[in-house]
């Protein structure tokens, strides 16, 4: 009986695994925790996520943002919240966050910013 396998390819390289795919370089926008939430008006909200999946974040995967222009009732419908920046003209499903008014280091220091910033939006 001979070999039907491609030559250089044996028994042993198919029953090898693949590797596994590399960690995420980005988060993914629907798997998250909300770690801290605060409305400075019932139209801007600060929110502190955590993207456990997101191994080449920085902040442990934390994100704080601001979202400007949003309601309790919307934000209730989120099941993605996608950290970066986008053309606010492209319009995601209601069950998306908008992209963030603005983005804060995942520390302390940065939810004080961002609670700071959101409030002077208020006063806007």
């Amino acid at each position: 009986m001979s070999c039907k396998h491609p030559k250089g390819r044996h028994d042993q390289d198919y029953l090898r695994a693949p590797p596994p795919p590399p960690p995420p370089k980005t988060p993914d926008a629907s798997n998250y925790t909300i770690e801290e939430v605060e409305w400075v008006t019932t139209t801007i909200l600060v929110l502190k996520v955590k993207y456990p999946n997101c191994f080449a974040c920085a902040f442990e995967g934390n994100k704080v943002m601001v979202f400007v222009g949003v309601s309790v009732q919307q934000a209730m419908r989120w099941k993605k919240i996608d950290p970066h920046f986008r053309d606010p003209k492209l319009k995601g499903l209601p069950s998306d966050a908008p992209s963030p008014a603005a983005r804060f280091p995942g520390t302390p220091e940065g939810w004080t910013d961002a609670v700071a910033y959101a409030k002077t939006k208020a006063q806007r």
